[in-house]
């Protein structure tokens, strides 16, 4: 029974290690993945004139996905790994 409990404690400390591990650098692909999926909502946007029900939902999905996230990543994170080394050496 003791062994089982230990096991419990250390499995859970090594998932919330591993939860709480950030990767600082962001990924390049993510990042232009989101830019083009940001680039098709607004299409849509556009192309949702005569629809104001849809073109209402895909600009909360823009703000959301596009806006929001943007703004929370840049200000977590001010570059991308390419070039982390030369913003900071500025910032200094």
């Amino acid at each position: 029974m003791k062994k089982i409990g230990l096991l419990v404690i250390v499995a859970t400390l090594a998932l919330s290690g591993c939860a709480l591990s950030e990767n600082a650098c962001e990924d390049i692909t993510l990042a232009s993945e989101q830019a083009q999926q940001c680039q098709v909502l607004q299409r849509k946007i556009t192309n949702a004139k005569g629809k104001p029900l849809i073109r209402t939902e895909l600009e909360r999905r823009y703000q959301k996905d596009c806006i929001d996230m943007r703004y929370y990543r840049d200000d977590k994170q001010p570059a991308i790994c390419a070039n982390k080394k030369a913003i900071d050496g500025k910032s200094k």
